[in-house]
C-alpha cells in the first residue's frame, strides 16, 4: 500500500476531526492524539473510582508539536445513559478551584522523528474532585487567549459508591448453545440496604464486554427480584457471542520489526510499519491476550511518554472478496472511539486485502476486526457489529464483563451508581 505524505496528512487530518461512534468512550474531536486514561500505569478506557476515596486515573493525550498550547478541562455529571444531570448544579457534584482546569503538566518529545508534547493530569485532584456517584464526562479544551475554549477531546469515567454487593459469573451453558459459541453472564444484586419503591423500575444496569460499547447490553430486565435481591440468570438478553482471543503486535525499537511486524523502515517523513498481513481465522486461538489494551512503549530510549516513536501502522487483512454490504473496522480498547470513521478498512481488490494505514505511538497492541453490516446504527451501542465474520467465536475465549448497577427512585435528581464487578470468563 503506497502513501504519499500528502495523502498521509489528508488521512490525519480526518483522524483527529473525524467524530466517533459512541458518546460513551473517549474521543477526539480536533489537535490532540494518544488520548488515554491509565489506571495503575494500565490502559482502562472506562476508569471506575470509588466515591470519596484516595483511587485517581491519569488522563494523557499528545499534540504533533513543541508548541505550548493552554488546555483545560471540565467536569460534567450524566445520568446512566450517559446524557448531562441537568437537574443538578456543578457545585452539588464537585467540589473544584474552578470550572475550567489547566493542564499543567506537559513535555516535549525527545529523541523522535515526529516532534510532539505530551500532556498529562490526574482525577481527582486537589483542583477537582467529585461529590457524588455516577457517570462523569472530562471535557478537554484548548483555552487559547483570543478565542472561545475549543473542545479537543473528551473521557468518561465512572464513581462507584458501593452500596451494594454483585456477585455473578460467566458460563458456556448459554440460552442459545452449550459450549459452541457464547458465553453467558448470570449474576445478582443485593439491593436490600436501599430505600427503593420497586426495585424493577429503581434498579438498572449495564454490562460491557472488553469495554466494548457497540454490544452493550444496557438496561435488562432482572430474572426474579426477592427479599431485596435482584437475579439475572439464564437471560437470553445477556448472551454475547464469544469472539476470539485479540490479535497482538510490537514494535520496541524503530530499528527492526517486532513481534508479527514484517518490517520497519523510514519513508520521509515518517517512520512506517508493516505489521503481519493477517487472514480470517476458522480456529481457536491458543494464545494469552489482554482483551484490547495497547501499552505504550520502546528499548531504544528511556522514557516511553516522550521518547517513543510515532509511526505510520500499516494493516492488512487477507479476504478473497470483500464482505457482502458490510465494512470492516479496526478495534481495541485504544481505538479512541471505538467503532468510527477514522478505523475503517478500505478493500484493495488487487492485494485481497482490507487495509488502513494508522499514525501510532510505538508499544504493545491487542486488536480485533469488527464487521459492521452498511445501515447499522452509529452511533454504538447497536450498532450490530460482530466477530463471526473474521475471528469466529469460540466459548473458550477469555473475556472480561464489567457490571454497571445505578439506582434512582421517582424524585431523585441523578443517577447513582451503587455497585460495578468485573468478571473473567477465564480461560478453559
Amino acid at each position: 500500500m503506497t502513501l504519499t505524505p500528502n495523502t498521509f496528512f489528508a488521512l490525519l487530518i480526518l483522524f483527529l476531526t473525524a467524530l466517533p461512534s459512541a458518546a460513551q468512550e473517549a474521543r477526539i474531536f480536533n489537535t490532540v492524539t494518544t488520548l488515554r486514561t491509565e489506571v495503575d500505569g494500565h490502559l482502562e478506557p472506562l476508569p471506575v473510582i470509588t466515591l470519596d476515596s484516595d483511587e485517581d486515573f491519569e488522563v494523557s493525550f499528545d499534540v504533533f508539536s513543541h508548541n505550548y498550547h493552554r488546555f483545560v478541562y471540565r467536569l460534567e455529571h450524566l445520568n446512566r445513559r450517559w446524557k448531562p444531570t441537568d437537574e443538578l448544579f456543578f457545585t452539588e457534584y464537585a467540589e473544584a478551584t474552578q470550572t475550567d482546569v489547566p493542564i499543567e503538566d506537559y513535555t516535549e518529545s525527545q529523541n523522535v522523528s515526529t516532534n510532539y508534547t505530551h500532556y498529562t493530569f490526574r482525577f481527582p485532584n486537589a483542583d477537582m474532585r467529585p461529590l457524588l456517584s455516577g457517570n462523569y464526562r472530562i471535557t478537554i479544551l484548548l483555552d487559547e487567549e483570543s478565542d472561545e475554549p475549543l473542545p479537543v477531546a473528551e473521557v468518561y469515567c465512572c464513581v462507584v459508591e458501593n452500596s451494594v454487593a454483585v456477585k455473578g459469573a460467566v458460563t458456556t451453558d448459554t440460552e442459545t448453545d452449550y459450549n459452541d459459541r457464547h458465553q453467558q453472564v448470570t449474576f445478582d444484586v443485593d439491593c436490600s440496604s436501599l430505600p427503593a419503591r420497586d426495585y424493577r423500575e429503581d434498579i438498572f444496569t449495564t454490562v460491557l464486554q472488553n469495554g466494548r460499547w457497540d454490544n452493550a447490553v444496557i438496561g435488562a430486565p432482572p430474572s426474579t427480584t426477592r427479599l431485596g435481591r435482584l437475579t439475572w440468570d439464564h437471560q437470553r438478553a445477556l448472551v454475547f457471542p464469544a469472539g476470539n482471543e485479540y490479535r497482538k503486535y510490537e514494535i520496541l525499537s524503530a530499528r527492526y520489526p517486532g513481534l508479527n511486524v514484517e518490517s520497519v523502515g523510514w519513508f520521509p517523513p515518517y517512520i512506517h510499519a508493516t505489521i503481519d498481513t493477517d487472514e480470517i481465522r476458522r480456529n481457536y486461538l491458543t494464545t494469552e491476550d489482554q482483551n484490547g489494551i495497547n501499552v505504550i512503549r520502546n528499548t531504544d530510549n528511556t522514557d516511553d511518554a516522550t521518547e517513543t516513536e510515532y509511526m505510520v501502522t500499516h494493516f492488512q487483512l487477507h479476504a478473497p472478496e470483500p464482505f457482502y454490504d458490510a465494512e470492516v473496522y479496526l478495534n481495541g480498547k485504544w481505538t479512541t472511539g471505538g467503532i468510527a470513521p477514522e478505523w475503517k478498512l478500505n478493500y484493495n481488490a488487487s492485494s485481497q486485502c482490507y487495509e488502513g494505514a494508522f499514525m501510532l505511538k510505538q508499544g504493545y497492541y491487542n486488536y480485533q476486526y469488527l464487521v459492521v453490516p452498511n445501515g447499522s446504527p452509529l452511533p454504538a451501542p447497536n450498532s450490530q457489529s460482530h466477530t463471526a465474520s473474521v475471528e469466529g467465536d469460540f466459548y473458550q475465549t477469555a473475556n472480561e464483563y464489567r457490571i454497571l448497577v445505578y439506582f434512582s427512585t421517582p424524585g431523585c435528581r441523578y443517577h447513582r451508581l451503587v455497585g460495578t464487578a468485573l468478571l473473567d470468563s477465564g480461560k478453559r
